[in-house]
């Protein structure tokens, strides 16, 4: 159900680095179980803006949920109760790329973090919602449960229109927690091919408005969108790139490419076509 996905190491505590060298070989293993899974969210999900920087394994836990409910059939139409969604200590060790030993620990400090969390919506009537992505995550004899809010489905749960879909697998390779979110905000427009975005609502988007490192735009190029377009270039099925948007020498957006990568069924018959 799961795979095994090496730590970022630019996201997590210097104690816990040296996970990533003992999980990483059961990358390839895990994926393919990951094939088909989506990930299916409304716009306005895709666009929340965080108010607090989330990890990558954060971002993995809350994607993999998403998927799991429409997999599963977890809340049928209309019909938004609570309810909980589980996950083997074994399964959670290889979707954080850590050894089962460590879920007990680790299970609670993500769980704690994802629970504190704050997702800001605007609404379509000019007003706002805010949420958190649990509400509850237990560990018991060698089960997580992770309790989902109603206030959450209506964003996920039997959406007809204005909604973004992409492989759970594209993400699971990407070590910068920003790389995911920016994925995701690209994907939307994938069939559009270019997204323009304020430099004010990237920084929002991605949970760093407050952080004083990113004041310069120096710096948001060379800390997040250079190494975003490389992991995304590399390891997801989009192609981006992107240009500075300038007003008196100030850059106040970036404009964004977006192609997605041929399938490999087309790139075969494009090959015997030739």
């Amino acid at each position: 159900m799961w795979l095994n996905v090496p730590f970022s190491l630019l996201s997590v505590p210097l104690q816990y680095k040296w996970v990533s060298i003992i999980c990483a070989h059961c990358l390839t293993k895990g994926i393919k179980t990951m094939k088909n899974d989506l990930v299916v969210q409304s716009n306005k999900l895709v666009e929340a803006h965080y108010k607090q920087r989330y990890t990558a394994q954060e971002q993995r836990m809350v994607l993999w949920i998403i998927s799991e409910i429409h997999k599963e059939d977890y809340f049928k139409a209309g019909k938004y109760e609570y309810k909980k969604i589980t996950i083997s200590a074994q399964k959670y060790a290889e979707l954080m790329g850590i050894t089962v030993d460590d879920v007990y620990k680790r299970a609670k400090i993500i769980g704690r973090h994802l629970m504190q969390k704050v997702i800001e919506i605007n609404t379509d009537d000019k007003g706002w919602q805010l949420f958190n992505w649990m509400t509850s995550i237990e560990y018991k004899n060698g089960v997580i449960e992770a309790g989902i809010s109603p206030v959450l489905m209506p964003y996920i749960v039997d959406l007809k229109e204005k909604f973004t879909a992409f492989k759970l697998e594209n993400i699971l390779y990407l070590r910068s927690s920003h790389a995911i979110k920016i994925y995701q905000i690209l994907a939307q427009y994938k069939q559009i091919g270019e997204r323009e975005i304020t430099v004010h609502d990237i920084k929002s988007l991605l949970g760093i408005t407050h952080q004083k490192t990113y004041k310069l735009f120096a710096k948001i190029k060379s800390k997040i969108l250079e190494i975003s377009k490389r992991e995304i270039n590399a390891k997801t099925d989009l192609i981006i790139s992107y240009s500075p948007i300038k007003q008196s020498r100030k850059v106040v957006s970036i404009k964004f490419k977006i192609t997605p990568k041929p399938s490999q069924a087309a790139q075969a018959k494009k090959e015997f076509e030739k």
